[in-house]
């Protein structure tokens, strides 16, 4: 009878799993390719038909060059890997939080990352960060079965994976480091030669890119557009963890709420030392990267951005996870359907483009653009004395893109006395940067100026302002009109 009950049970949890993950690949898949390229999704295909000369980590690149080779060129294509990195990373945390707690912890795990709309974002994006992710969980679950059963073979797929993850993203390097911190508080007399002969290894096999390494290091150091972080963006980057970049503040206040309440009832219940255990290989990893960044950040030069710490993330969730089960069975009933009615909003601020939050929650970050249309528009409508021109950088790189070379030379339009104006660092074969004042001293018969509002809420931001208040006190406005979120005015002299 008991061992009947138990094939049940199991029956039971494959079914429910086999439910939620077809429901996290469901949503990874949806709309994939519904949004034009935006500004780095433009870089990554031009990586991706050169992946030699990036001194990105360049593994990432090297496979979409090959995936582009058989699959081609379109927003599907080239973001499908990221989606199946996302949805491949769900099933290595439940793994990970079944190996180390239990079959109730690996569902809300995956639960809560599976819903993630941050998740969702990036797995529906074509950039490395999902692969980034994927290596991460993996290199950490087979850590978990090395220390375990510490069998050579075991080791060496850890090395092959976490070579792999320092060659796809630097954001690795803190990952790596707090492998081997971990594994020296755990072996607290000795470590074993599989242990020191396996990081020196992956060492080794990182050693050939170093001199790439510390080429970007240098020309990131003197010039890098991420803001310094304060005290505030680690609470920031927690809440940004469960609700992306399409919370509101009501909903960003709930959860860093509730996040506060499961994370003291974890603190109470690791009175148990079996358990203390357990949760210090996911608070090493999930909290000591974030402090090691931000005290680099503070120190040297900001590289602090919640996407490149992404792939620390999933020890969150499942510490998250351990708090709600060592609660009361209503409360965390309770708790858990608070999370999913947050989650569930946030999801649907993602899909249907509204982006309310804050800019310290989305920093470089915006929601994707109808660049298509515009570009139509665009090569429909100027004409041969007339010149385009554009207040904020972000839209050209695909604009340019997707009008293969119709629209060239464009303007750039820009106001010197914003200091962080990244005019600084806009190199665009083509184009010209002009200061807004210097704009009546062009030559044209009509100026189409391309501005955005890039959060979607009808305000264009501070350069794209300036700009058109001189426009409209020095040329004649003629005709405006929006793309979906994008505007696009047309001037001429007076």
């Amino acid at each position: 009878m008991d061992s009947l009950k138990h094939k049940m049970a199991n029956k039971k949890e494959v079914f429910w799993f086999f439910i939620l993950i077809s429901l996290f690949l469901f949503l990874r898949l949806y709309r994939l390719g519904y949004h034009d390229f935006w500004y780095d999704e433009i870089f990554t295909v031009s990586y991706a038909r050169q992946p030699w000369g990036n001194w990105n980590a360049p593994l990432y690149w090297i496979l979409l060059h090959f995936w582009t080779k058989l699959f081609g060129i379109s927003e599907i294509s080239l973001r499908l890997p990221s989606a199946l990195f996302s949805f491949s990373s769900i099933v290595f945390v439940y793994l990970i939080a079944k190996r180390l707690f239990d079959k109730r912890v690996g569902i809300i795990s995956s639960l809560l990352i599976g819903l993630s709309p941050f998740h969702l974002w990036y797995a529906q994006e074509a950039r490395d960060y999902s692969m980034t992710l994927f290596l991460g969980t993996l290199s950490s679950y087979l850590l978990l079965r090395a220390l375990k059963r510490g069998h050579i073979r075991n080791w060496l797929v850890f090395i092959l994976v976490s070579i792999m993850g320092l060659y796809t993203s630097y954001f690795y390097i803190p990952l790596l480091y707090v492998h081997f911190l971990y594994v020296i508080l755990t072996k607290k007399k000795t470590i074993a030669f599989n242990e020191v002969f396996s990081f020196s290894v992956i060492i080794l096999g990182f050693s050939f890119f170093i001199p790439q390494f510390i080429r970007k290091f240098y020309a990131v150091w003197h010039g890098f557009w991420v803001p310094e972080p304060t005290a505030r963006s680690l609470l920031i980057t927690l809440e940004n963890f469960l609700l992306g970049y399409n919370g509101s503040s009501a909903l960003y206040i709930a959860s860093s709420a509730i996040i506060g309440m499961v994370f003291l009832s974890l603190f109470f219940s690791m009175r148990k030392s079996d358990l203390r255990q357990r949760v210090k290989f996911c608070a090493i990893l999930s909290i000591v990267p974030l402090l090691l960044v931000f005290a680099f950040s503070k120190r040297f030069f900001s590289i602090y951005l919640d996407r490149g710490l992404i792939l620390f993330s999933p020890y969150f969730y499942i510490l998250l996870a351990v708090g709600l089960v060592s609660l009361h069975k209503r409360l965390r009933v309770f708790l858990i359907a608070a999370f999913l009615i947050m989650l569930i909003a946030a999801d649907y601020g993602y899909f249907a483009d509204i982006m309310e939050s804050p800019i310290e929650h989305h920093n470089g970050t915006y929601i994707k653009k109808p660049i298509k249309p515009l570009t139509r528009f665009l090569i429909s409508n100027i004409g041969a004395g007339d010149i385009a021109g554009y207040t904020n950088e972000c839209v050209i790189p695909s604009v340019l893109f997707y009008a293969q070379e119709g629209l060239s030379p464009f303007y750039f339009f820009f106001d010197p006395r914003i200091p962080d104006s990244s005019w600084k660092f806009l190199h665009s074969p083509g184009g010209y940067n002009v200061p807004f004042y210097d704009i009546g001293g062009l030559k044209f018969d009509k100026l189409w100026v391309i501005s955005s509002d890039w959060s979607r809420n009808g305000k264009l931001d501070e350069v794209s302002r300036v700009v058109k208040d001189w426009l409209d006190n020095n040329l004649a406005l003629e005709s405006a009109k929006e793309i979906d979120g994008v505007w696009v005015y047309r001037y001429a002299k007076r």
